[in-house]
């Protein structure tokens, strides 16, 4: 993570140690099978690691435009377009659970913590505050309650939730399980899902030291992966090349993704005589002649069993460079370069028709469809405008071609109904509501639903804070 990240986060605000939060969960073992992602570790140690956060209880979910975790307590995103101050951040998990009280006017007290028109418990204020107050605890959604069922005292907030288990002989603050309560289904299909997962695994082994192997200047940087695929296979996209493993495999290997791009290989032909190739046979006597600086290249870099056999000719292109395709690359010869060669970047379009693809309309009556709201500000005064974003997928594949419709619930009573632009390939949509008459501390709500005749309908709903007038 960079030295950047650390500086954003020691600017905001010091972290106290926060001894007093145990462990959301200690006792169950099954969680051990995620591990935090490295996206996400310096952000999960800042606030506390494992006694305030508790463990991760999925892998790294890609929705496009973000990339997150659940942990036990929390869902933690990570926005790559967001300025570096703004790309880590907590989701609103509070407002699915279903908590709310009326924010108070100003009590005009002394000694107490306000904040959006509540009364934050003066045993959870160093808690709230060194977890970042606002920033990543959220604003509070209740005042202080006592839970007569589980002897507790409570506090909902939009990104936390905290309690005092009475029960316990010294009680002290923690974080109520929010992650474990949003994702009980979500991260259910995700293990379940039959397509491709599109989620990025650990990178290791087998495929760093294959991959060191073959080199950087055959394969190209990493471009997406390791995901794991539909039949099992685990697999990671170059800018140049694929390689695939079984799970527990000590051994990667190059996937023949040439022919699956749509290139056609050519007719075998017989052997040249001509000092500046080599002939490879397949059939007999039949097969392809090979330039030598291609010969020469891919000797550099595992030779044939990592490009596969040749599937075409050498074949002269409109920029006078000179391209030949094997199972599992393409090589281009450019000659004004002092012969340089330079492997055809197939992984672009591999990664677009094999790990980005949405899922097709025919199936959409078997998916399982899950929406993530989101708005620019949490928020507004009377006199801005509202950004409200949507995100629409089924496990971790993103839906496109689908029409949300918005529902707002005006302070005054009313409501309004916006059609919102269809999703895109990324599963997104977004739209501007117009500026909201209403006081300091009105919470306005509003539920984005779809329904089309192949799916079930499905809405969720969502709130921001009128305040700053």
């Amino acid at each position: 993570m960079s030295r950047l990240l650390s500086i954003s986060f020691a600017f905001l605000f010091f972290v106290s140690a926060c001894s007093s939060a145990s462990d959301p969960n200690p006792d169950n073992d099954s969680l051990a099978q995620y591990i935090v992602e490295p996206l996400f570790e310096e952000f999960y140690e800042f606030l506390g690691g494992s006694e305030i956060i508790g463990h991760p209880i999925s892998p790294l979910i890609n929705t496009g435009q973000l990339q997150k975790q659940y942990f036990e307590t929390v869902l933690m995103e990570y926005a790559a377009a967001e300025p570096p101050s703004q790309q880590f951040s907590l989701a609103p998990l509070g407002n699915q659970m279903g908590q709310s009280d009326a924010p108070l006017l100003d009590p005009d007290l002394s000694n107490v913590l306000f904040v959006d028109g509540y009364i934050i418990y003066d045993r959870f204020a160093d808690l709230y505050q060194s977890l970042g107050g606002q920033r990543y605890v959220g604003s509070p959604l209740t005042g202080v309650r006592y839970d007569e069922q589980q002897n507790r005292v409570e506090q909902y907030f939009e990104n936390m939730g905290f309690y005092i288990n009475l029960n316990q002989a010294e009680p002290q603050p923690q974080l109520m399980a929010y992650g474990l309560t949003a994702c009980a289904d979500s991260c259910a299909d995700i293990a379940a899902s039959a397509a491709i997962i599109a989620i990025d695994l650990p990178y290791g082994e087998p495929f760093t030291s294959t991959a060191a192997q073959i080199g950087d200047a055959l394969l190209g940087a990493r471009i997406a992966g390791p995901y794991q695929t539909s039949d099992g296979y685990l697999e990671v996209i170059y800018e140049n090349m694929v390689l695939f493993a079984l799970p527990d495999s000590s051994l990667a290997t190059t996937r023949a993704i040439v022919a699956q791009l749509g290139i056609t290989p050519a007719p075998l032909v017989s052997r040249l005589e001509n000092p500046n190739v080599i002939f490879f046979a397949i059939e007999g006597s039949m097969g392809h002649n090979i330039a030598l600086p291609f010969n020469d290249f891919l000797a550099e870099h595992g030779g044939y069993e990592i490009s596969g056999a040749p599937i075409s000719e050498i074949e002269p292109q409109d920029d006078g460079s000179a391209r030949q395709c094997f199972a599992n690359v393409c090589l281009r010869y450019i000659s004004s370069l002092v012969g340089f060669v330079d492997p055809v970047s197939l992984g672009e379009e591999y990664k677009r028709l094999y790990y980005d693809q949405p899922l097709p309309a025919n199936s959409l009556a078997d998916i399982d469809l899950h929406l993530e709201t989101w708005e620019a500000q949490s928020r507004i005064s009377s006199s801005e405008q509202q950004i409200v974003h949507i995100s629409a997928y089924s496990g971790t594949q993103l839906l496109s071609g689908l029409d949300p419709l918005l529902l707002l619930n005006l302070p005054n009573g009313g409501q309004s109904l916006f059609q919102m632009p269809t999703t895109d390939a990324a599963g997104h949509s977004q739209i501007t509501l117009p500026a909201i008459e209403g006081p300091n501390g009105t919470r306005v709500t509003y539920q984005i639903c779809i329904e089309t005749p192949d799916i079930a309908n499905t809405c969720r709903t969502d709130s921001f804070l009128i305040w700053g007038n």
